[in-house]
């Protein structure tokens, strides 16, 4: 499964793009769906991204695929991507407008957006927002978008200070999240999700993930557990199901697909496939296919 760039991710999905925006590198970056991501062939294979992003959508609808789950958002909705998750766009109307946003996690250590790192790590991948929300949200991207225009799509203080805006104002909709402040372990479990999309392919021990961050096994345990609610092998193991289900849509056998997840056996790859789905990777791709989500190539 690709892992994509922000510049791969706009050569492969934004066709209608200039050479300037192409070559963009900025850490926040801003696109109107109706102007560069109508044509590309769909669905799209599903994929992950260094980067984060959130579409918004005005008119029209997307339906997109996202760990395992289809989010169908119409006006007034949002979906929330967040680095290393799997997606992929499954469908767009031919009216479809909005706003595609991307920002990379370092610009998150920009002026107040520490204390609400936490929070936005919790956000839910898919909101609905009422109008007023909506409409305000709406009025600060058109805001970016004239500012990073005029700046020559270089970033300045006030297109930070609109991203933490945006961000700010859907947390405030959002009663899961409490605005929760950073405590140690909170921070612990965001760097341990964050290694954990790099390394789960190779490393299934909770003891490397402990020692990459220069704490015990106990320690980081007890930590991802009480924030998260599940302890850190069983998220290694659900990255490695979810990650197996995005690769059960290609036509790889079930024997391949437990080799490149370095699993030791097929057998043990099922069994833990199995505990974790309910159903066999056999039984999950004829479903799949049954289903036609996303039609293998």
């Amino acid at each position: 499964m690709e892992v994509l760039s922000n510049f791969q991710y706009k050569k492969l999905f934004l066709p209608n793009i200039t050479e300037k925006i192409l070559s963009n590198n900025a850490d926040i970056q801003l696109y109107r769906l109706e102007d560069y991501l109508k044509g590309i062939l769909m669905p799209v294979i599903p994929y992950r991204t260094t980067f984060n992003f959130i579409i918004f959508i005005t008119k029209g609808h997307i339906k997109q695929y996202l760990e395992n789950q289809e989010f169908q958002a119409e006006k007034g909705g949002v979906i929330f991507i967040k680095q290393g998750t799997i997606t992929a766009t499954i469908e767009l109307s031919d009216d479809v407008e909005g706003f595609f946003l991307a920002y990379e996690n370092n610009i998150l250590s920009e002026q107040e957006l520490p204390k609400h790192k936490t929070s936005i790590f919790f956000m839910p991948p898919f909101l609905n927002l009422d109008t007023l929300t909506y409409g305000t949200i709406t009025q600060l991207l058109t805001i970016m978008e004239q500012e990073l225009w005029l700046n020559g799509l270089n970033l300045n203080e006030v297109i930070v200070t609109m991203l933490h805006l945006i961000l700010v104002k859907i947390l405030s909709t959002d009663c899961n999240s409490h605005h929760k402040s950073a405590t140690r372990p909170m921070e612990l479990s965001l760097q341990f999700r964050d290694i954990l999309f790099k390394y789960h392919v190779a490393e299934k021990r909770v003891a490397f993930y402990a020692a990459k961050l220069s704490v015990t096994e106990n320690y980081l345990t007890k930590c991802v557990k009480n924030v998260t609610q599940k302890a850190p092998k069983q998220w290694i193991n659900e990255m490695d199901i979810n990650y197996s289900k995005a690769l059960l849509h290609s036509s790889k056998d079930i024997a391949e697909i437990a080799y490149e997840l370095n699993f030791h056996t097929a057998s043990h790859f099922t069994q833990l496939f199995k505990k974790i789905a309910g159903i066999t990777p056999k039984e999950y791709r004829i479903q799949f296919l049954k289903d036609k989500i996303i039609p293998t190539e």
